[in-house]
């Protein structure tokens, strides 16, 4: 919360020390200049200079006694102060613009030079975002764009995605290629509204946008954390066309690889869905063997006779030692669901000290269940949790 205080008391021309003066003067009440330093990290004299500027300025009071201590105005009265500074600014710079232009007509011109490509180098994330904005917003053909996690989720919030929404709306074709996941879902499926989305998750250190085949950004993502500020982000820009071509050459085999994002958004939504459900299912399985003495660890790690780790959904521990993998499946009635439960049957083989419980939704027919049955597995019928749960509980505990 402070530093988003720290921000928006900036708007109004703070520097971050004096705002967090002022948040640490508010939160803590009237204090000394040692204490401010101390709260904030800078020296003493440091201290004394930055609460008199302050208090030149009308932020803070001081108090007449030894040691001097200072406290914090009101933010009514600091937010009217500060937006009568900022006003005064505007009106000085307006009244000098005139003198200014004149002036400026009789500063002599070095002579301009040509360049035939222009190449920049920007730094931070927040200004690649702007950078990146303004080629969408100046796009009149073409966008191709290759964007990570955090991007897409962030074209949602600051806005980048309604200007992609905006430039297919006059026209331009506008392709991207990003992860789609739990996490991206909402921001994907609004963009795959505009644009022609594809799922990778081959470049989620890299962005790249490319512009009517004229101008490209390529960045290097070295941290990839949430948010729209890290300064640590590096990106080249450049009006190279035969870069642009060399780049959209690049860009259009990792397109062609990149999954469909509807197929991709629809898996993901099917996923969470039955996620939420599995862990339904662990939970109605653990409260019917917590009164065994069993032990479910959700999700689980068992590890096979190759020394290869298996996870399944739960894992199901009983206090004479026995051990059971769950696993949790869903599928379509028929051979949907019978690939499934195949796949997690073999399993099997490797468990030689583990049994093997598979829960399948819906439940499948004889000769599947009977093939996971001569693997060493069984097969629990789950498209009633609490019946599922009995089941397994006869399985593993040996209830009657």
């Amino acid at each position: 919360m402070d530093e988003r205080l720290v921000e928006l008391l900036g708007i109004y021309g703070l520097s971050e020390r004096e705002a967090r003066t002022f948040v640490f003067l508010t939160r803590n009440g009237a204090c000394g200049a040692g204490d401010l330093a101390r709260a904030i990290g800078i020296r003493r004299m440091e201290a004394y200079r930055l609460l008199k500027r302050l208090l030149e300025r009308g932020i803070v009071v001081s108090t007449a006694g030894k040691p001097i201590r200072y406290q914090a105005e009101t933010l009514d009265g600091v937010v009217s102060l500060l937006t009568d500074e900022q006003k005064g600014v505007v009106r000085r710079m307006e009244e000098a613009r005139g003198e200014l232009a004149g002036l400026w007509k009789q500063v002599p011109r070095a002579p301009v030079e040509s360049f035939e490509q222009k190449f920049r180098i920007i730094q931070g994330r927040e200004q690649i975002y702007n950078a990146m904005t303004k080629m969408v917003e100046l796009a009149t053909e073409s966008l191709d764009l290759v964007l990570t996690r955090n991007d897409i989720t962030q074209a949602h919030v600051l806005g980048i995605g309604d200007k992609i929404v905006e430039a297919a709306r006059r026209g331009v074709k506008v392709s991207v290629v990003a992860p789609v996941d739990g996490a991206t879902l909402e921001a994907a499926d609004s963009l795959a509204k505009a644009a022609e989305l594809r799922h990778s998750e081959e470049a989620p250190r890299s962005r790249l946008v490319v512009a009517d085949g004229a101008q490209t950004l390529v960045s290097l993502v070295l941290d990839d954390t949430k948010g729209a500020k890290n300064d640590r982000d590096v990106a080249i820009w450049t009006d190279s066309k035969d870069y642009a071509e060399t780049m959209a050459g690049l860009y259009r085999v990792s397109f062609a690889k990149a999954e469909d994002a509807g197929e991709r958004i629809a898996r993901v939504r099917s996923q969470m869905r039955f996620a939420e459900r599995t862990t339904s299912m662990v939970a109605v399985v653990r409260d019917a063997l917590s009164d065994r003495g069993w032990k479910v660890e959700a999700p689980g790690m068992i590890r096979g006779a190759s020394g290869a780790e298996f996870e399944f959904a739960a894992v199901l521990s009983g206090p004479d030692r026995k051990k059971f993998g769950l696993d949790v499946v869903f599928g379509q009635k028929g051979g949907s669901v019978a690939e499934k439960v195949a796949a997690s049957a073999l399993k099997k083989l490797e468990l030689k000290d583990a049994g093997l419980v598979i829960v399948a939704t819906p439940g499948p027919d004889e000769q599947t269940t009977g093939l996971a049955r001569l693997l060493g597995a069984s097969v629990v019928d789950g498209s009633d949790a609490v019946d599922a749960a009995a089941a397994i509980r006869n399985s593993v505990a040996g209830d009657t």
